[in-house]
C-alpha cells in the first residue's frame, strides 16, 4: 500500500500536485477513526475521474476497460468499494442503515457485557464494530505484578483461539499491536447476531480459558 501511495504521489507531483493527505475511517485492527470532521469514504458519479487521477503506468498495450488497477489507489487489488456497493444495491439504503446500526448495537452490547466481567479488560472504547480486549484466566488474576504476567497473558489468546477452532464452536482473531501483547479482536459483520450469540461468545472464551 505504501508503495502504491508513493507511485500515486509521484504521478500527481508530475501533474503539479505537491502533496496528498490520507485519513482512515475505521482501521483494520482497532476500528479507530482519524480525527476528521467530515466523511472521507470517497464515491464519485463522474465516469473516468478516478482513472484519470490514478493511471500512471504507460506500458499497458491492451484494452484496459476491465483493468481495475487504474481505477483506485490500491492498484492491482480489487476495489473494496465494489463489495460495499453490491450490498447497498441488495439491501437498499434503509436496509443497509438497519444492518450497520444493528452491528454497532451488538458491538456496544458485547463491550458492555465484558466491561464489568471478571478477567476481561477492554483495550480501548470501541469506535467502530471492532471490540479489542484481553482475557485473563483465573490463574492470572491478582498476579499482574509478577514478572512473567505479560508473557503468560500473551499466550492466552492463541491458546483459546486454537481450542475454539479445533472444537468448531467459533473463531475470534487476536494480535499484538506495538507494545501491546496479544489481545482478542471481535469484529461483527453479520446483522443476524443477537444477544444470545453475544452471551455465547463470552461464555466460550471463559470455558476455553478456565484451565490456562
Amino acid at each position: 500500500m505504501l508503495t502504491t501511495l508513493g507511485m500515486y504521489y509521484q504521478s500527481q507531483r508530475r501533474r503539479g500536485v505537491l502533496f496528498i493527505v490520507c485519513a482512515t475511517a475505521g482501521t483494520t485492527v482497532l476500528g479507530a477513526y482519524d480525527p476528521i470532521e467530515s466523511e472521507p469514504v470517497f464515491l464519485t458519479r463522474h465516469v473516468g475521474l478516478l482513472k484519470d487521477c490514478n493511471s500512471c503506468l504507460p506500458d499497458k498495450f491492451y484494452d484496459t476497460s476491465y483493468d481495475t488497477g487504474d481505477k483506485h489507489l490500491q492498484c492491482g487489488r480489487r476495489a473494496d468499494v465494489l463489495k460495499f456497493w453490491t450490498m447497498w444495491k441488495a439491501k437498499g439504503t434503509k436496509g443497509l442503515t438497519k444492518h450497520i446500526e444493528k452491528l454497532f448495537t451488538m458491538s456496544k452490547l458485547f463491550a458492555d457485557k465484558i466491561r464489568s466481567r471478571d478477567g476481561f479488560t477492554l483495550l480501548l472504547e470501541p469506535e467502530c464494530t471492532n471490540v479489542c480486549f484481553w482475557y485473563a484466566p483465573p490463574s492470572l488474576r491478582g498476579h499482574e505484578d509478577n514478572p512473567d504476567y505479560t508473557t503468560r497473558l500473551h499466550a492466552v489468546a492463541p491458546r483459546i483461539k486454537e481450542r475454539m477452532v479445533k472444537e468448531g464452536t467459533m473463531m475470534i482473531t487476536y494480535q499484538p499491536l506495538r507494545e501491546r501483547h496479544n489481545f482478542f479482536r471481535l469484529v461483527l459483520q453479520n446483522s443476524q447476531v443477537n444477544e444470545d450469540d453475544i452471551d455465547y461468545f463470552v461464555r466460550q472464551i471463559e470455558i476455553h480459558g478456565s484451565d490456562l
